[in-house]
């Protein structure tokens, strides 16, 4: 039996009430503006706490690329109340696992912890998200750790500096075309003064939504909600607006690099936000059918039948203004003749879609996304994940509540149209192959 094999029998006996009460979530509004989802599970007396800034690096002045970034690591050390390095000491002493991290359009940061540990988790959090006191040693340490990932994650991995010249071409003058790490000159160009000007500005109760997961009600969490954050003062917080890219466009980029060992074939599209509330389902289930694993089309088409691919993966980003994205990779067998991959994942594409494509397989692929909710239900962590995720790209806690169902209602026609749509709409293939030893030059 698959991982998610259980799940489909479960998924049976339960779908009415997955449709119903999607993680048993619920939410309040404190009177300074932060939003609070709750989501019980008592099975475990743990917590799942999330704190997510509707901020990231989109939102960074031109030219102070890393800002976000870099404030995320600049959280955890001090405020005056707790200098430097102690926050990380107390959460080891507490037993919590304690991170965060940095996209496009938000910050987040979490714990997942015993529930008795909650309201210092909360005091503690509530404390750095007003009291930020870094000094200059521990932003020199900082700046220097942040440029060090950058070398690791990009500079020594020839597929990110690849991926990042791919989504320079897509999007262009767009803030989704920076790296979320920012240039290496951009990081060591920052200021402390940048990264207090960037906190100040976005880091309030009011650009935030605090997820809370786990074996806790909402009794108790509105009462330490309002007890840790309720007095922090709301501010002004205006987020910029990324205009949607609206040019229609087709371009290539071919990268040859002496590190490849393996070609590799992506294709991006720019998806625009038009009827967003019911075509994001329709291309979450068409990315799931056409790359969700091993037994998804295009994986047993070019992987196991046609033998001409090691590995196949489509994913489906939201974006909270701006375009959303769809993207598709491909791990050709062979080196040769690599400019026809595209072709031959075109044909693969309209295949599998046009001609393979029915109700009983679409029904199944559902199924498999619905036992993947039952099972992210089912875990404080992936619910307060999936909750916040959505919530900080704009969704309703109604609209998360209805995901299954909106899985349900996406049809046949829907999902070819969708299909049909990206030969209409943007995109950038890219093509990353090695540097042959008779391209080579001493």
């Amino acid at each position: 039996m698959t991982k998610y094999g259980l799940f489909f029998l479960v998924l049976l006996g339960f779908s009415e009430s997955v449709q119903a009460k999607l993680f048993n979530a619920q939410e309040f509004m404190l009177p300074n503006g932060m939003q609070v989802a709750v989501i019980e599970n008592h099975k475990a007396p743990l917590i799942k706490h999330m704190v997510w800034y509707r901020i990231g690096s989109v939102d960074e002045d031109f030219g102070k690329g890393g800002s976000a970034h870099l404030l995320e690591h600049l959280m955890f050390r001090g405020t005056s109340k707790v200098p430097d390095a102690d926050f990380n000491h107390i959460m080891d002493n507490l037993g919590v696992v304690s991170n965060a991290f940095t996209n496009y359009d938000v910050t987040t940061y979490h714990q997942f912890a015993d529930i008795s540990k909650l309201e210092a988790l909360m005091a503690l959090e509530a404390d750095r998200m007003q009291n930020l006191n870094f000094n200059d040693q521990a932003f020199a340490a900082e700046q220097k750790i942040v440029l060090q990932e950058r070398k690791q994650v990009v500079e020594n991995d020839p597929e990110s500096a690849f991926d990042e010249r791919l989504n320079l071409i897509l999007w262009g003058n767009s803030p989704y075309s920076r790296p979320i790490t920012g240039t290496e000159d951009e990081i060591m160009a920052l200021s402390a003064a940048d990264i207090y000007k960037f906190y100040y500005q976005y880091y309030a109760p009011n650009n935030a939504i605090l997820v809370l997961s786990g074996d806790i009600d909402v009794k108790t969490a509105k009462k330490l909600a309002e007890k840790y954050y309720g007095n922090i003062p709301a501010k002004d917080v205006t987020k910029r607006k990324v205009s949607e890219v609206k040019e229609n466009f087709q371009e290539r980029l071919t990268m040859r690099l002496p590190q490849i060992q393996s070609p590799k074939a992506v294709v991006k599209y720019l998806v625009p936000h038009e009827n967003q509330e019911k075509q994001i389902y329709t291309f979450l289930v068409l990315a799931e059918y056409l790359g969700g694993g091993e037994t998804s089309a295009l994986y047993q088409d070019l992987v196991v039948e046609q033998k001409k691919a090691f590995a196949v993966s489509v994913y489906y980003r939201l974006a909270v203004s701006g375009n959303n994205l769809f993207s598709l990779s491909v791990i050709p067998t062979s080196d040769n003749d690599n400019e026809q991959i595209f072709t031959l994942l075109n044909e693969a594409m309209a295949k599998v879609v046009t001609e393979e494509l029915d109700a009983p397989k679409l029904e199944r692929v559902k199924q498999k996304m619905l036992a993947d909710l039952i099972y992210a239900n089912d875990n404080p962590s992936d619910a307060a994940y999936w909750v916040g995720y959505m919530l900080a790209n704009g969704y309703s806690l109604a609209e998360v509540q209805n995901y299954a169902e909106n899985i349900r209602k996406v049809s046949l026609e829907d999902v070819r149209a969708a299909y049909k749509n990206l030969g209409q709409i943007s995109r950038v293939e890219g093509l990353l192959l090695p540097i042959k030893k008779e391209e080579s030059h001493d």
